[in-house]
């Protein structure tokens, strides 16, 4: 067997202690899985919070979005051979975690990119502009985000398919230059053909058009709910909090005034009691999604178990294998920023998410 490596959470809450590099067993993989040698990491908020807000205990792995190649393949797994360009993400915990040289990984979590595309040679250190996905940086900036769209969109918000119907519909989504909002904009018009309104500092707001956004407000000014409530004059269908704080949930609550059966998501699992809502609003509908759902595995958020429903699966799956394919040579990533090769740098990134120096760009960085 190969050697592996893996970062490894510490138990330091430290800036720059977060995670260890440790030498690790080499990873076992079921009759439905694939194991993967990682070419490059990105980092997610999820990655320091499940560290520094005691989701995660020393000794736990980290890590969520990783780009490869097939190292191997279960006897059950279909559409997937050795040596193919993939992304995966995953659960970080006691088992796995994304930001290893070899891991497991699932299918049904896994994008296979067209080799004849893709250019494996490594980005140089530094700022990237956003492409279409045809290396293994950009590659490693999808797959949460698109999960987590695969799980919002499909299932709990249930967005029809039909394109006719939705093109008077528009999505808010708050947030719109975040890592998910990025793809969320994209797969809105692409997909589902929606019109989009989002949020964004003005700096973004060339680019989120350049990707199809119909509008963009800046969420830092104080006329900003009313200033899409009249824009959107009742149009809004469905509202996703990509960045899911108490007060943005409210801002996008309160942003949709005036429509009508409106679904709302948001991607941290708030439930609908954290908002002040109108009691003659009574045909919208709330969700929360938890991307992980999509594994099929029992969950556990803050010492609950939640259960994933077989709709849900089955609504994600249609999505990843069905919807999502014809599109992902269209789709464009985030801005990367690009740190130095080596697991060592897995402290550097996720120092920058959790001090907040990231807008805008998505942390990379190689094996």
């Amino acid at each position: 067997m190969p050697s592996n490596r893996a970062a490894i959470f510490s138990g330091s809450k430290d800036l720059g202690k977060i995670a260890k590099i440790e030498e690790v067993d080499f990873p076992v993989a079921n009759d439905d899985q694939l194991i993967i040698k990682s070419v490059a990491f990105a980092a997610n908020p999820t990655d320091w919070k499940h560290a520094v807000l005691e989701w995660g205990t020393p000794g736990s792995f980290v890590g969520t979005d990783v780009s490869c190649v097939v190292h191997s393949v279960g006897k059950n797994v279909k559409g997937f051979a050795v040596g193919d360009i993939v992304a995966t993400f995953l659960h970080s915990g006691p088992d796995r975690g994304a930001f290893s040289e070899y891991v497991t990984a699932d299918p049904p979590l896994t994008i296979k990119f067209d080799k004849e595309s893709f250019d494996v040679s490594p980005l140089p250190v530094g700022s990237s502009p956003s492409s279409v996905i045809k290396n293994f940086e950009g590659a490693a900036s999808s797959a949460l985000s698109l999960g987590t769209i695969a799980v919002s969109f499909a299932d709990s918000l249930k967005i029809s398919e039909n394109k006719e119907e939705n093109s008077e519909r528009y999505i808010l989504i708050w947030g719109g230059a975040t890592a998910t909002g990025i793809y969320a904009i994209q797969i809105a018009k692409l997909v589902y053909g929606l019109k989009v309104i989002t949020t964004a500092s003005p700096k973004n707001h060339e680019f989120l058009k350049s990707l199809g956004a119909d509008v963009i407000f800046d969420y830092r000014q104080p006329s900003v709910i009313e200033d899409i409530v009249k824009f959107a004059n009742g149009k809004i269908a469905y509202a996703l909090d990509g960045v899911s704080t108490k007060k943005t949930y409210q801002q996008v609550y309160d942003a949709t005034k005036g429509s009508e059966k409106v679904g709302f998501d948001n991607l941290l699992f708030l439930p609908s009691s954290v908002l002040t809502v109108d009691p003659e609003r009574k045909s919208d509908t709330f969700a929360a999604t938890l991307v992980y759902l999509a594994e099929a595995r029992t969950q556990i958020v803050s010492g609950s178990k939640i259960e994933p429903s077989q709709e849900l699966v089955d609504n994600y799956n249609h999505f990843w294998n069905d919807l999502l394919p014809p599109h992902i040579q269209e789709l464009k990533t985030p801005a990367l920023r690009i740190l130095s090769s080596g697991l060592e740098s897995t402290n550097e990134a996720l120092d920058l998410l959790r001090v907040d120096k990231v807008s805008g760009e998505k942390v990379v960085f190689r094996a």
